[in-house]
């Protein structure tokens, strides 16, 4: 399967975080996705350093809008994806290098939606994934 995933990302004021969540996508082992991130009018250098990734890769689409909320910045990004699929992370968080492979692998049943549990290991958080019942 080589369908594109939107992966979408409201980033407002996480200078600290937004490297290691934008790191841990464009590390991804399934490379087919466009990384959106949709900074919310942030007051730190988080515009900057997702500048910076666009002018590196350029599968990493940065937006930038007035202040509104995450809600507001997902639904920004969602009018400007492109992908087959859609995925949400928050501007804190880290994926491992198979969670987009792991995702769309579930997408070869007739299914419309495809959820993932977090499971916290030694300060690690960590996938889990369901069975073909959701369990």
């Amino acid at each position: 399967m080589d369908k594109k995933i939107s992966v979408i990302v409201p980033v407002y004021n996480s200078e600290k975080t937004i490297k290691r969540c934008v790191e841990s996508v464009l590390n991804q082992s399934y490379q087919n996705f466009e990384l959106i991130l949709v900074d919310d009018g942030s007051l730190d250098n988080s515009l900057e350093i997702c500048n910076n990734y666009k002018k590196q890769d350029k599968r990493v689409i940065v937006i930038s809008k007035k202040n509104g909320g995450a809600s507001s910045a997902r639904n920004c990004g969602l009018n400007n994806a492109r992908g087959d699929y859609i995925n949400f992370l928050d501007s804190d968080d880290s994926i491992e290098e198979d969670y987009l492979k792991l995702l769309i692998e579930k997408f070869h049943k007739d299914v419309d939606l495809v959820v993932c549990a977090i499971k916290i290991v030694a300060n690690k958080i960590r996938m889990v994934e369901f069975d073909d019942e959701g369990e």
